[in-house]
């Protein structure tokens, strides 16, 4: 009876049942060590929300036009009128880049007074941007984003200057009406535009619902095979950098936690509160699925006769044939195996019963197949007669090297059985709009050893997995 129990990590772990029943560890015990796993959690959000109030907050046209506005003085005045595009917001690396053109129109005039009535007039006057294409200046804000311990993305934004690559020339009395009025205008307007980032950038990326729903949801014991829990025990959770491109920003929630399967009834749980926030790189060891591929002793001898009993082979001093094998435990974690074989020598000289060796089982990861490459010969020692010590003469070497060279039967199928119940397993949905996906890369044997029951081989599947939430609400 072959038994496959998947001791796998995997978060609500569905598991078909194993094909044949078999033994279980005694109620309440768990039956491998925890292993220590990773899981990430690719945030990806967008600051598409974030634009329309950006846009908002920055006027789209600003003028002075129906009349001069005169400086403190009073000794020129001025008209303007400011028209800007539309505002592009673009992740680079960790920041925000924000940019807008700015075209502008501008008309300076000096206020002079007439001698003769005393009236004020304005002129002589230079423009630039009237009854010509207007000027462009351009204007930019860098955003830094990191993570706040709330949960949300905290940014710092600052506002550059404005740059007037092509400024208009207008200047009185040694002031350059563009630095002394445009910039300063354009200015205050961006820095009331990075407050609005600022203060909106973490009301609008909150996570903490979500990481919440993962983290408790993970501590569930969820039933894998009747009367056997998977219990995952979650150690600490991290949010790794802020990058993006565009429009969109990504990052990403690192878990790690132990698991563990316990037999018997559902073992009782106290859920851990979620930890304190921290960053680190999602640069863990991915998924490791722990279990133990048992096979039994009539399941191993009943899969080595198929393959090797049955055959006959030449020797030096005759014929050997080999009927049955049978595998049990043996002392020191070795194994026993009992061959049921006909010698016929030459002449009268003929052994028909059994030889005894034995062995310490390995496992061959090239070939995926269990080995006993060390195995020693004994006779019978029931059998001593003139016949079995001439056979022990003439065929112990042969049949030594003719079982050696046999016991090697392969495990693909199970293996390949279990990487299809990890991957499926660990794909599925967790909670509405939270899914689990992950893979199998390898699968990895740890330790082989022959106990009272059977060949039990402790093996690890490695991949990785990540949950998938398609929204992150605040």
């Amino acid at each position: 009876m072959n038994r496959l129990p998947l001791l796998v990590l995997a978060l609500f772990l569905a598991c078909s049942p194993p094909p044949r029943p078999a033994a279980v560890p005694a109620a309440g015990t768990a039956s491998t060590p925890a292993e220590l796993s990773t899981i990430v959690v690719p945030i990806r959000t967008s600051l598409g929300p974030l634009l329309p109030l950006v846009e908002a907050q920055l006027p789209k046209e600003m003028a002075k036009v129906d009349a001069y506005e005169l400086d403190p003085q009073q000794r020129f005045g001025f008209k303007y009128r400011l028209v800007r595009d539309p505002i592009a917001l673009n992740m680079l690396g960790a920041g925000m880049h924000a940019t807008v053109n700015v075209h502008y129109a501008l008309e300076g005039c000096r206020r002079t007074r007439n001698p003769v009535n005393g009236q004020h007039t304005m002129w002589p006057c230079i423009s630039c941007g009237f009854d010509e294409p207007m000027r462009v200046a351009t204007i930019e804000l860098q955003s830094r984003f990191d993570w706040a311990g709330d949960w949300r993305i905290r940014s710092k934004t600052t506002a550059h200057p404005a740059a007037f690559p092509n400024r208009c020339a207008v200047t009185f009395f040694n002031i350059d009406i563009t630095d002394w009025k445009l910039a300063p205008l354009v200015d205050e307007q961006l820095e009331n535009v990075a407050r609005t980032i600022d203060q909106n950038t973490a009301r609008l990326t909150g996570i903490r619902p979500a990481a919440q729903q993962i983290w408790t949801s993970l501590q569930a014991p969820t039933a894998i095979a009747p009367g056997t829990w998977l219990v995952f025990e979650p150690v600490d959770v991290a949010l790794g950098p802020i990058h993006g491109s565009g429009l969109n920003v990504e990052s990403a929630l690192i878990l790690h936690a132990r698991t563990r399967v316990i037999v018997g009834q559902k073992p009782a749980t106290t859920v851990r509160p979620l930890p304190a926030l921290r960053s680190a790189e999602p640069n863990g060891r991915g998924i490791r699925v722990p279990f133990d591929l048992d096979i039994p002793y009539a399941e191993s001898s009943r899969l080595l006769t198929e393959q090797f009993g049955g055959r006959t082979w030449k020797t030096g001093g005759g014929t050997i044939a080999v009927d049955s094998i049978r595998l049990s435990p043996g002392q020191n974690g070795r194994l026993n195996v009992e061959a049921s074989i006909d010698f016929r020598g030459r002449g009268l000289k003929r052994y028909r019963g059994l030889v005894q060796l034995d062995g310490s089982p390995l496992f061959d990861a090239a070939k995926d197949s269990i080995t006993i490459p060390d195995l020693r010969y004994a006779i019978d020692p029931k059998r001593k007669n003139v016949f079995l010590r001439t056979f022990d003469r003439l065929a112990h070497q042969d049949v030594e090297q003719r079982l050696r060279a046999g016991a090697v039967w392969s495990i693909v199928d199970q293996l390949t059985a279990i990487r299809s119940e990890v991957e499926r397993g660990l794909t599925r949905q967790l909670a509405p709009g939270v899914s689990l996906r992950g893979r199998v890369d390898s699968i990895q044997p740890l330790s082989i050893s022959a106990g009272p029951e059977g060949i039990s081989i402790r093996i690890v599947a490695t991949g990785s997995a990540e949950v998938e939430v398609r929204e992150w609400r605040n």
